[in-house]
């Protein structure tokens, strides 16, 4: 009699095939999920006696689904616009966080949570290596969190540079400024200004200012009007580009005073004596300038005063603020032949920190950035590592895995670094569902650690990986199984043909 349970172990093998040809085909857009293949293997053969020969007769039993492996091989990359979305272009998979144990997913489609952390679609954290003031600690995996309502305080300038060419031709005498933009450690900005004067050919002295404009607090009480300048120390002195005017009114109209001009080195005590003398000689009475008893705060007070124009102190420089610069023949600088250090800068206005700058006078290359040629006196470029306070603005994931946090004042600073996990045989983990996988006894256990390293891929921001399914290949598979499917059925209509047809023999 047939064996209809050969039909039937093809029918079912077939069947979940097909299965596995419908749950690619179903999740050809699902972003990371890897193509499965179903295998099939014949069952146990059935010994019916031996030939002639002493061969033996076997008979088959029919097949099974040996195995349903899984393709990793890696789908396409794609760029999108979310800074969460990232892509491990090679080997590798993400490590999430469910509740103390770790899955591994190549879904990179991640969200940030309301707290902060990067978590999958089903909301597991993403693991990785925290970082403190910049500096990764990648001794310890811990989930990744980006802090959106971080502040990052200002940093005082320590290090500049001007790229400036002096005039070669320019008689003695002549003298050209350069300035560069500095900031304090309270993040308020500056305009230092260099002077540079010829001495001789192929010699220029330099002198280093910090100008810093006051603004006045003006307060009326009692129908007396005052307006306060605070210097920030009784050493600092007046910048010659002082402009104040002095306004007060009157039965007869407005009289308007000029300040004397500033003279370079003029104290705060003698600025304060001039604006006085001004006063008097305009015939403008009932009007005070005054200095507090600590010499610092400039008070001028009297009825219907008003005040404008600028008043600006040159902060105190207490070191290496002045000099001379040598060049060779060939308009090279040759002296100082290192970095100018310890340039000092005290009595800020706002109270911030003393200055202690480096002017950088020479590249990396042993070239200067300073030059003497036959060319107009110009600076072309400048920089310096100080910078403002800044807010939280974005972040972004780099090749690395290190994530970025970028604030409002352009700084960028790194906060985390996500992890990249390596096993041994892929193909043995065990699928968790939602394009997530554990670790078997079979693949054997992750090795945590930094992408580009050890084998694993590198990491592209703001990027997804496709699913590797082929719809051509499917489709192809889709065909070969169906018409297995009806082949067993078919074998299977026709034992039930040959069953009946031996039972009305028998009745017969």
């Amino acid at each position: 009699m047939p064996n209809f349970s050969v039909c039937l172990t093809g029918l079912n093998a077939d069947s979940e095939a097909l299965n596995t040809v419908a749950n690619n085909v179903s999740n050809m857009n699902t972003t990371g999920y890897k193509a499965k293949t179903t295998s099939f293997g014949d069952l146990l053969y059935q010994k019916m006696g031996t030939t002639g020969a002493g061969d033996t007769v076997a008979a088959g039993s029919g097949v099974k689904v040996a195995a349903t492996s899984t393709d990793f091989t890696m789908g396409t990359i794609s760029s999108t616009t979310k800074a969460s979305d990232v892509a491990i272009n090679g080997s590798g998979f993400f490590v999430l966080n469910n509740n103390g144990s770790q899955m591994l997913t190549r879904n990179g489609s991640f969200e940030l949570s309301k707290s902060g952390k990067l978590e999958s679609s089903d909301g597991y954290a993403v693991m990785g290596y925290a970082a403190t003031n910049g500096k990764l600690d990648t001794s310890n995996l811990t989930d990744i969190a980006i802090p959106t309502n971080s502040t990052k305080n200002a940093s005082a300038t320590a290090n500049f540079s001007m790229t400036q060419n002096l005039d070669s031709d320019d008689p003695v005498g002549t003298s050209t400024t350069g300035t560069e933009k500095i900031y304090d450690s309270l993040g308020n900005s500056y305009e230092a200004t260099i002077t540079y004067t010829k001495t001789a050919n192929n010699e220029w002295s330099y002198s280093m200012a910090l100008p810093e404009t006051l603004t006045a607090s003006t307060s009326t009480e009692l129908g007396t009007t005052t307006a306060n300048y605070n210097f920030g120390s009784s050493s600092d002195t007046v910048d010659t580009g002082t402009n104040m005017t002095i306004s007060v009114a009157t039965d007869s109209g407005t009289s308007t005073i000029t300040a004397p001009t500033v003279t370079a080195g003029e104290t705060i005590a003698e600025y304060q004596t001039a604006l006085q003398q001004a006063l008097s000689d305009a015939g403008v009475t009932g009007v005070t300038v005054s200095l507090d008893a600590g010499g610092t705060g400039l008070s001028i007070s009297g009825t219907g005063v008003s005040v404008s124009g600028s008043v600006i102190q040159d902060c105190t420089g207490s070191s290496n603020t002045s000099g001379t610069l040598n060049f060779d023949s060939n308009g090279n600088l040759v002296s100082p032949s290192a970095d100018i250090s310890k340039i000092a800068f005290s009595g800020l206005a706002d109270g911030a920190s003393s200055l202690d700058m480096t002017w950088n006078l020479y590249k990396s290359s042993g070239s200067g950035y300073l030059t003497q040629t036959a060319s107009t006196s110009t600076t072309s470029a400048g920089s310096q590592d100080g910078y403002p306070a800044g807010s939280y603005s974005s972040y972004s994931i780099g090749s690395g895995g290190e994530v970025s946090v970028t604030y409002s004042n352009g700084e960028n600073q790194v906060v985390g670094q996500l992890a990249v996990a390596a096993v041994s045989d892929e193909e043995a983990l065990t699928s968790a569902g939602s394009t997530n996988y554990e670790t078997t006894a079979a693949s054997g256990s992750a090795t945590i650690g930094v992408a580009g390293t050890g084998g694993r891929g590198t990491l592209e921001g703001s990027s997804l990986e496709a699913s590797n399914v082929s719809v051509s290949t499917e489709f192809s598979n889709l065909i070969i199984y169906q018409r297995a499917y009806e082949a067993n059925a078919k074998a299977l209509t026709t034992f039930d043909t040959v069953t009946q047809d031996t039972i009305n023999i028998i009745r017969s």
